[in-house]
């Protein structure tokens, strides 16, 4: 188990796509539940999870099991702050409760646009923004649509770049191989047209 969380944590793309192929017909529902577990358990990214889905299930079932095992995650969060308050919510992110209460403010007072604009930014912790979006007086409904259309455009760009960077990397020796032959070819033609010309 301990080796498990590991790999999620501190693993590499191809050690979490390793991970979501094992399972085989059941791996879509693994995916989601991975999605969710990361919004409780840290360090656990997102983005590797994601990444890797679009490995396994291309762009458009990447998409939507990463979309909507973040969502289910989103909602968890949520909930949670909500039924169990700020004291919670302050244990749980201990050195950052002046931010976890900024946060509840401005969510209180703006409502779906902070949601939707903090979904938006990639360096804004996604589960963060959950708890302190329990803690304030929006709507659940408002939360999941800010949520999820917040999400979407990095949902899909993640899952864009892991399919297509794990299949580079699957093919990085095969490249190097042929732009060093390349090259070599070109050195030798400019060599000898080089020669040829002063013969």
């Amino acid at each position: 188990m301990k080796n498990f969380y590991n790999i999620l944590s501190y693993g590499s793309l191809d050690d979490v796509v390793i991970i979501i192929r094992r399972w085989g017909v059941a791996a879509p529902v693994v995916s989601i539940l991975l999605m969710i577990l990361q919004a409780f358990v840290a360090p656990i990214p997102a983005f590797l999870i994601t990444g890797a889905n679009g490995v396994v299930f291309g762009l458009v079932g990447g998409t939507i099991i990463s979309w909507s095992g973040a969502m289910l995650g989103a909602a968890g969060t949520f909930y949670l702050a909500r039924s169990l308050g700020m004291g919670f919510v302050q244990r749980w992110f201990q050195k950052n409760n002046s931010i976890i209460v900024k946060v509840q403010e401005i969510s209180t007072e703006h409502g779906m646009k902070v949601i939707l604009i903090g979904r938006l930014i990639p360096f804004i912790s996604f589960d963060f923004l959950s708890y302190a979006a329990g803690l304030s007086n929006i709507r659940f409904l408002d939360f999941l649509i800010a949520t999820g259309i917040g999400m979407l455009p990095g949902t899909v760009l993640y899952v864009f770049l892991g399919d297509h960077i794990f299949t580079l990397s699957r093919y990085s020796d095969s490249l190097t191989i042929l732009i060093t032959v390349g090259i070599g070819i070109y050195i030798i033609y400019h060599f000898m047209k080089k020669n040829r010309i002063k013969g």
